[in-house]
């Protein structure tokens, strides 16, 4: 924790000061709606990144997890009456399980492959959550799910609770990346080959990242379905996980803050053109699915390993060129003396 704090002491800084003050500086109800939203894809990207960045898997079905998670808990405490708590930490274990039985049917895959059949089990999940009516109420879904009663039930304290838990899966994720275990992730995401050689066991590896991106997507899942207090199953269908795999490409494949950032970026954009498509007659339906497929395209055209990483490499070519230039600056005085 000690190296995390020295490496990341002043984003940390920053994230944490912008986190706390943004619903006093945006202090309409709406906007810390968009913030809670926000949070809960953050939780989910962070996941995925995981997946995708460390341990090179291509995921497509994201989604589903995320609505595994969001029914389960809804399904306890409406059809069931447990509480909310035995709800979240349910919407944890499941998604995580499915992901354990998922990860292990298709580890011998890989690129495409590996994408077709999260694709394809995304489609199952949502399929599953509709026609299981007396269960997950099919297409009108599930209403009256009770809110989770930490700190009260206001706006203002679940926006702390999201982003208390968002800044829990970022220290625990930053963490993981610069331990023994994102050493080995890394090794695997650059040659499968090369890590077996070194003696990691590469299907272990990657099925522990696919359970634990399953978790956070399912503990999103479990408080995004509180929040809400009503659940259908149209936000967890293929165009939600490409929305997801949107925000992992643009931010930075091989960074936790890039997932972070990109998404903040895609919902910012969301609801900018939510707002558009109110002044702008005829801008309606999908299209910001075809806004998001264009900056994927884009980023992936120019700049494919995402905004954060390319950053932080723009930034230090500059700190390496100060550096020339103080030491030939050095050496022109020494020669001058």
């Amino acid at each position: 924790m000690k190296q995390l704090t020295k490496k990341w002491g002043k984003s940390l800084g920053i994230y944490l000061a912008l986190m706390i003050i943004f619903p006093f500086v945006m202090p309409d109800e709406y906007y810390r709606s968009v913030g809670i939203i926000i949070g809960l894809q953050a939780i989910v990207a962070i996941g995925l990144c995981l997946v995708m960045g460390l341990a090179g898997q291509i995921s497509l079905g994201q989604a589903a997890f995320w609505g595994i998670g969001a029914y389960t808990s809804a399904v306890l405490t409406t059809k069931y009456g447990l509480t909310p708590l035995i709800g979240l930490v349910a919407s944890a274990i499941v998604p995580a399980v499915f992901a354990f039985i998922l990860g292990r049917a298709i580890a011998g895959l890989q690129g495409y492959y590996l994408a077709m059949a999260t694709l394809a089990f995304g489609y199952i999940v949502q399929i599953g959550i509709q026609e299981w009516e007396p269960v997950t109420g099919g297409a009108s879904g599930l209403i009256s799910i009770p809110q989770v009663p930490f700190f009260g039930e206001s706006e203002l304290s679940m926006y702390y609770l999201i982003w208390g838990i968002v800044t829990c899966v970022l220290l625990f994720s930053l963490n993981l990346m610069h331990s023994r275990i994102g050493r080995a992730f890394r090794a695997i995401h650059k040659s499968e080959v090369a890590a077996t050689s070194m003696g990691i066991d590469v299907r272990k590896f990657k099925l522990n990242a696919f359970v634990v991106s399953g978790m956070f997507a399912g503990i999103s899942g479990g408080l995004y379905a509180h929040y809400m207090g009503i659940l259908d199953p149209q936000p967890f269908g293929m165009h939600e996980s490409i929305k997801f795999l949107t925000m992992v490409v643009i931010g930075g494949m091989t960074s936790i803050w890039g997932a972070l950032i990109g998404t903040l970026l895609i919902g910012f954009i969301s609801e900018g053109l939510v707002m558009l498509s109110e002044v702008v007659p005829g801008l309606q339906g999908d299209v910001d699915t075809i806004v998001f497929g264009g900056i994927l395209v884009l980023i992936v055209m120019f700049m494919p390993e995402g905004l954060v990483p390319r950053i932080r490499s723009l930034y230090e070519k500059a700190q390496a060129k100060k550096a020339a230039a103080n030491a030939e600056q050095r050496v022109e005085r020494k020669a001058a003396i």
